[in-house]
């Protein structure tokens, strides 16, 4: 079992008051009477923690992780638990803030000594934690798609403690790039995302660039920041661009904006979109949605697919009335976890789990295997899919697609 930095646990105990105000665990947020009696685990447990956004703007697609990782938790202790222990689960609540991120971070290596953490849907805190886990020795498995959380830009090395459990940003700006040219036909093409939110920036780049690496133009690049309220102006001049397609690529509130005054300018092309033009994006905007292709990581309104149950057992147990891919997500990351606890002979040994988890292949995901790329720490060979919106406004998935090993990166 890995020791502590006593300085770490003296900033824990000297601040554990404040931090508790913002991130504090309750008998609701964990699947133990009191997580605290516990801390560290035994031979009979491992104690993991998960860090979403209960609360705060992202608090939907936060609640639907936190149940995904509950419910792989649950799903994995009935079976037998990992190499016979069980797993405890310590839920906190970042509220989508990158300060509180870090404090519910350090509650949960310094108070509850948890073996590994389950991250978040959100970069701008899981960039935070870089150093802090590679300090403490805390393996991460999550879903934040910024590559920066994985991979040092100025040396190209992973992050040795840091995993992402989806493709990345540009791998899945890349297929829907791929898609606009190869399928569509399109040759001029637009962004139109949020300058301040890293998710947003690292989809926008990664298109551009494949773009104009496959022989098509980027005509108009316009960008808002977090806390505007009305983005007419960028839209009226991509507009009057007249690019064959626009990449949005933001989270759902701000794609619904997007598009809406997309629309109203007169832009009457194709939008292309991220994972997130799916539910809330469908409640959220005005305009009639047509020529409008965006990425799915799951076909979660098809009973075929093997996500599908999952996501009926969260919509059943939680009350949502749509699907929400994120309770796969928080699924997923936590069937990666499991998978290198399972190689180790002590799961508190992060050293050892975090090189377990770089060595990932066919981890059973919601709806596909998933494999970990040494190189990168993100994973390889892991198909997006292409969707539509049909005219009772249901998604209706058009096509997968997995990228040449070229651009998967």
């Amino acid at each position: 079992m890995k020791v502590k930095k006593s300085l770490a646990v003296l900033l824990a105990a000297s601040t554990a008051l404040g931090m508790l105000a913002g991130c504090g665990t309750t008998d609701e947020q964990t699947n133990t009477p009191d997580a605290s009696k516990s801390a560290g685990g035994d031979q009979d447990t491992i104690v993991i923690g998960t860090i979403q956004d209960l609360s705060g703007s992202a608090s939907e697609a936060g609640n639907a992780n936190a149940w995904g990782v509950e419910y792989a938790v649950r799903l994995i202790n009935e079976q037998g638990g990992i190499n016979g222990r069980q797993l405890e689960l310590v839920t906190m609540d970042c509220k989508g803030d990158v300060q509180e991120g870090i404090n519910c971070y350090r509650l949960l290596v310094d108070e509850h000594n948890v073996a590994a953490i389950v991250g978040p849907p959100l970069s701008n805190p899981a960039l935070a934690w870089v150093d802090l886990s590679e300090e403490d020795q805390v393996p991460i498995v999550g879903h934040f798609m910024d590559e920066r959380c994985t991979t040092n830009e100025e040396t190209g090395e992973p992050y040795p403690y840091m995993f992402l459990a989806e493709p990345g940003c540009a791998q899945q700006s890349y297929c829907i790039a791929a898609y606009g040219l190869e399928e569509l036909g399109c040759e001029t093409f637009a962004t139109f995302y949020n300058a301040g939110l890293s998710y947003a920036v690292m989809h926008a780049e990664p298109f551009a660039e494949y773009v104009t690496a496959q022989g098509g133009t980027v005509v108009a690049e316009e960008t808002f920041q977090a806390g505007d309220v009305d983005y007419r102006a960028q839209a009226v001049k991509i507009a009057n661009a007249n690019p064959d397609a626009v990449f949005v690529c933001n989270y759902a509130a701000d794609n619904a904006l997007c598009y809406d005054y997309l629309r109203e300018a007169g832009y009457e092309g194709i939008i292309l979109g991220n994972n997130t033009f799916q539910s809330p994006f469908n409640t959220l905007v005005k305009s009639d949605v047509y020529d409008c292709y965006f990425l799915m990581n799951y076909d979660m309104e098809n009973p075929d697919d093997p996500s599908y149950p999952i996501i009926q057992k969260y919509m059943e147990e939680t009350g949502t009335k749509y699907p929400i891919a994120n309770a796969c997500f928080g699924y997923d990351a936590t069937m990666v976890l499991a998978e290198g606890f399972k190689a180790v002979d002590d799961p508190y040994d992060g050293e050892a789990v975090a090189a377990a988890l770089a060595q990932v292949k066919d981890a059973p995901g919601a709806a596909h295997s998933i494999t970990i790329n040494p190189e990168t720490h993100r994973t390889i060979g892991m198909p997006m899919l292409i969707a539509e919106y049909d005219e009772d406004f249901h998604i209706k998935v058009i096509t997968s697609y997995t990228l040449s090993e070229e651009w998967d990166a």
